[in-house]
């Protein structure tokens, strides 16, 4: 044992483990720092650390997330990354720098270390700290392991509070944060959008500091079950597939006609948050606590014309005094809303238990005393009976699928006559559809990859020799750059128009060598001056006969109807999605990330 800690109440025995993800989405369990042999010796502490115990940590979504997306707007996994931020537990040893915890203190974990120079952090709001850095978010390990040293002054006493509560003090803390700043006051009607474990909570919070009427809305009927089991005076609103502005109509009714004067959305989703800005009164708050993606869109002029705020919310700061205050004394019971219980060795469990919304998981926490604490006879019985009724299932399941599997088998067999000849019709039309297609491929489609490069190997070559010139030049310069992309993908559209127009007519494209000459025979009669004033006397005389132009036309036959009218088609599909799916891989758009997380 070091001299530089004091003794460890127990001395730990069971290797540090925890619950890693990476960029390839896997989950596993591992060993962690610090290594069971450091917590032994104590030496692994610095400066003002303490070493907790963890004994109960929740899953939170963004863990989830993590592990599925890989990362939460610019927040990315990039190697082995240890997930959890809701975590309590028991000190087990400190660093003689630290006074006011000593071994044997049970705490809750504020997962955040700040810099305490910045702005944020020096008026006391450390959540906008630029340099913070949040435990299991990306680089910075989380909290599901064993053993973790940290910063006493994040730790906080919970007396004799339960470790679970002591872990859900995180979540309770958003919502906290949120209420703090809205400002809902004593009878105000209020909107909470959203029945997942912070909406929840959210509602819990708003129930206590007596908004009334108080509706809270959602797309999945079971969770609005949940939330008026643990808020009875709660008027529950299923969403519907409508626009924001009908939903809000609804959402309205629900609260007898009156407009909420704060809704609080914590959801983060574009159309939840749209209806929220439609359904409060003028004047009204919505508060979004949810995160969503990096850009949405709402109703700008609905908050103009009714002076509507839209404010929005990072974690939080200064929470977790008051939030232990609320749940010591009773105002906020935090017991029901964790639904499924796992040991740490079961972690993975916990995690599919946790993403998969048929479990009808609110919040899923471990904790090494689950399985003595949560186990029951009844739930061993109710285990037996439901494997029993599963295999009854199945067994029901195999007879019918055996009954619609012979059935199937004579449709089928007549199916496949007809499929064998139109396969046959088929195969013609497609050796004709090659012979085209290495035609044109061996002709126009070389010209115009040979060119492209050209082209912009010759703009952007143009553009850097006059990069450094300012002014218009430079603004001309500018514009090029932008064009060359567009350029090159207008050339190969041409360049598919020209393959149709040759299969059409049965005729070889041209060689490389012919296109040049062409090209070259075209501009000497541009620049030709006789030339120029013949062409212009064509069109003139041409514009001076409508009746001739007219004739043409009723001349065209139907065959070149038909064939002007594929020409089109394939215009409008190139120019529609062709186009779109053109341009994003020519400017290298990959898609928006998600935003970042609480």
């Amino acid at each position: 044992m070091s001299s530089t800690v004091v003794e460890t109440i127990v001395k730990p025995e069971k290797a540090n483990i925890a619950v890693f993800t990476n960029p390839a989405h896997k989950l596993w369990i591992n060993e962690a720092e610090p290594k069971v042999e450091d917590v032994q010796k104590g030496d692994s502490l610095k400066h003002g650390e303490v070493t907790i115990a963890i004994k109960s940590t929740g899953i939170c979504g963004s863990d989830v997330h993590f592990w599925h997306a890989g990362c939460i707007g610019p927040m990315i996994v990039e190697g082995d990354h240890i997930l959890g931020h809701e975590s309590a537990g028991q000190i087990i040893a400190v660093h003689p720098s630290v006074t006011h915890l000593k071994v044997g203190d049970r705490i809750a974990i504020e997962p955040n270390i700040i810099c305490n120079e910045c702005e944020p952090c020096l008026t006391g709001r450390y959540n906008g700290c630029e340099k913070v850095l949040f435990l299991s978010t990306p680089p910075v390990p989380g909290l599901l392991r064993r053993y973790v040293n940290h910063p006493a002054i994040w730790c906080h006493k919970i007396g004799n509070m339960s470790y679970e509560d002591g872990a859900m003090l995180e979540p309770l803390s958003v919502a906290l944060a949120g209420m703090q700043r809205c400002g809902v006051k004593l009878g105000d009607p209020v909107l909470v959008c959203g029945a997942g474990p912070i909406g929840l909570i959210t509602l819990l919070c708003c129930e206590a500091a007596g908004a009334c009427p108080l509706v809270i809305t959602d797309i999945d009927e079971g969770r609005l079950k949940f939330a008026k089991e643990i808020c009875p005076s709660v008027i529950t609103h299923k969403v519907e597939r409508l626009s924001a502005e009908d939903s809000a109509k609804k959402i309205v009714k629900s609260f007898g006609g009156i407009e909420p004067a704060i809704a609080l959305e914590c959801t983060g989703v574009e159309s939840s948050v749209a209806a929220a800005i439609w359904a409060v009164k003028f004047g009204g708050k919505v508060f979004v606590i949810g995160v969503g993606k990096n850009e949405i869109n709402f109703p700008f002029m609905r908050c103009s014309t009714r002076e509507v705020d839209l404010q929005f919310q990072y974690r939080y700061c200064n929470t977790w005094p008051r939030a232990i205050r609320l749940v010591e004394n009773g105002v906020i019971d935090l017991k029901k809303l964790v639904t499924h219980r796992f040991k740490l060795e079961d972690a993975i469990d916990a995690f599919n238990t946790a993403a998969d919304p048929k479990t009808g998981a609110i919040k899923v926490a471990w904790s090494r005393m689950a399985a003595r604490r949560f186990e029951s006879t009844a739930t061993a019985k109710a285990s037996e009976a439901a494997k029993e009724s599963a295999s009854k299932a199945s067994e029901t399941a195999k007879e019918s699928a055996s009954k619609a599997s012979s059935a199937a088998s004579s449709t089928a067999s007549r199916a496949s006559e007809a499929a064998s000849k139109a396969q046959e019709a088929a195969a013609k039309y497609t050796a004709a559809a090659s012979e085209y297609s290495a035609k044109a491929a061996q002709g126009l489609s070389r010209v115009t990859s040979s060119a492209g490069p050209v082209i912009a190997g010759a703009a952007k070559g143009l553009a850097n020799s006059l990069g450094k010139v300012g002014g218009r030049t430079g603004r001309l310069v500018a514009f090029v750059e932008k064009q060359v992309p567009g350029a090159i993908y207008y050339s190969k559209v041409a360049s598919e128009l020209a393959k149709i127009v040759f299969q059409g007519q049965k005729m070889s494209p041209p060689s490389l060598t012919t296109v040049q000459s062409y090209w070259q025979n075209a501009l000497k009669s541009v620049q030709n001056p006789a030339a120029r004033n013949a062409l212009i006397e064509t069109v003139s005389k041409a514009a001076q006969s409508p009746a001739t132009i007219l004739q043409r036309v009723q001349n065209v036959s139907r065959a070149q109807l038909v064939s002007g009218g594929v020409v089109a088609a394939e215009c409008i599909g190139f120019f529609t999605v062709g186009e779109m799916i053109g341009r994003f891989k020519l400017i290298g758009y990959h898609g928006d990330k998600h935003a970042a997380h609480h």
